[in-house]
């Protein structure tokens, strides 16, 4: 009777103790954490198909001839990719029984404070892709830290990469893309650049201004040569000052500073031709008497004997 007893009772507590078990917390938060992270996983394999997807359907669908397409087409995988894998999480959160509402509160907070950079980097990258105030292959300046001058490389969700024209590669984040001055010189089929030249006061002001303009239209990336205007501007230390104001071309191939070397190169050659000398900074020393001329030039010939004639020279 008694082991009959023991037997019933034994039988009794068994349920019990599994009934216990699979009501432990940790066991439950343990399965339902378990089958969250089998959904994320499934969910991100799909967030990467569906973001291949769009960037295949993006190179497909481009027009024909177009440039960098398939950086383009990454950007957009990046986007829509980061975009779904998010949501997962957020599905995941949710199985396990977290309030998203109270997450998302608590992350928009950290997230805003430690992640203040590369969100907003990402933000830009966005609005850059989308208002396309300027685009892959355009040769541009940006005034940032300091000035660069190059072609935009490439564009990612975070940064922009310029190739300068010493062939170095700059990475800039996007947010400094999108509150600096950025002056493009491709996107436009004409721009209008001045070229400053230099001269000695004693050069025939019509004949300079006659010269600069010949030289600037007789190149091939000038355009509506008839507007290219040339003036004196100033009157410098030591020269006159002419500008010429043209339209060039920026996609001829051709940086600012190549069409700048062409010009002076040319005009060299005609302000030599014609007499006309191009000056250098002078300073005109004028003496009270020659007694203080001739010390003067005694103290300087003392400090700087191959710079200067010899004193008898000077006094004679």
């Amino acid at each position: 009777m008694n082991t009959q007893t023991a037997v019933n009772v034994s039988t009794q507590a068994a349920p019990s103790g599994l009934q216990s078990l699979m009501d432990n917390v940790i066991v439950s938060y343990g399965l339902k954490i378990l089958g969250a992270m089998a959904v994320i996983v499934v969910l991100l394999l799909i967030s990467k198909i569906v973001a291949n997807i769009v960037r295949r359907n993006i190179i497909k669908n481009a027009p024909e001839g177009s440039k960098h397409i398939d950086k383009v087409g990454k950007l957009i995988h990046d986007i829509v990719f980061y975009i779904l894998v998010i949501f997962s999480f957020f599905v995941g959160f949710e199985i396990v029984g977290f309030n998203v509402g109270l997450i998302l509160g608590g992350i928009s907070f950290g997230v805003g404070l430690a992640f203040k950079e590369i969100l907003g980097n990402m933000i830009a990258g966005i609005m850059m892709l989308y208002t396309k105030e300027f685009k892959l292959g355009d040769i541009v300046e940006i005034n940032a830290d300091q000035v660069y001058f190059g072609r935009i490389e490439e564009i990612t969700i975070r940064y922009t990469i310029i190739r300068t024209l010493d062939l170095r590669q700059v990475v800039l984040p996007n947010m400094t893309l999108i509150s600096v001055p950025i002056k493009t010189f491709s996107s436009e089929s004409l721009i209008r650049l001045i070229v400053p030249f230099w001269t000695h006061y004693d050069t025939d002001v019509a004949l300079a201004i006659k010269i600069i303009a010949d030289v600037v239209n007789s190149f091939g990336f000038v355009k509506e040569k008839k507007n290219t205007k040339v003036f004196l501007s100033n009157f410098l230390d030591s020269s006159l000052e002419f500008k010429s104001m043209f339209f060039f071309d920026p996609n001829c191939g051709l940086l600012v500073e190549q069409v700048n070397g062409f010009l002076y190169e040319k005009a060299n050659d005609e302000f030599n031709k014609h007499g006309i000398v191009v000056p250098y900074n002078m300073v005109t020393l004028t003496f009270e008497n020659n007694q203080q001329k001739d010390l003067i030039v005694q103290q300087l010939d003392m400090q700087n004997p191959d710079m200067l004639p010899t004193s008898g020279a000077n006094s004679a």
